[in-house]
């Protein structure tokens, strides 16, 4: 789950920094932006946070079970840039929207 939630995440940034070149979709032109926005950027990071979450939540929950502490620390390594760009990205919309 959490290379899978690296990879997604990974993919939607690369898809949506080239979206351009490869769909067209040429950025300010808001009816193209909302569309690709709506249908393939926010389904994926929501599913990148989704497996990011089950990742962390799992390995808390079997924290003294697993003995491996360094795959434990690669694990959420790997699935806190998600948390983490989320997390950034409500607190950015909540300030900019008490301004």
């Amino acid at each position: 789950m959490a290379f899978a939630s690296c990879g997604i995440l990974l993919f939607a940034l690369g898809i949506n920094f080239l979206r351009e070149p490869l769909l067209g979709i040429k950025e300010g032109y808001a009816p193209h932006n909302f569309g690709f926005n709506f249908i393939f950027f926010i389904p994926s990071m929501l599913a990148a946070l989704i497996l990011g979450l089950a990742v962390v939540g799992r390995i808390i929950k079997h924290w003294k079970t697993w003995r491996d502490l360094n795959k434990k620390w690669i694990l959420i390594g790997m699935s806190i840039p998600a948390i983490g760009l989320w997390t950034f990205m409500i607190v950015r919309m909540i300030i900019i929207v008490t301004e």
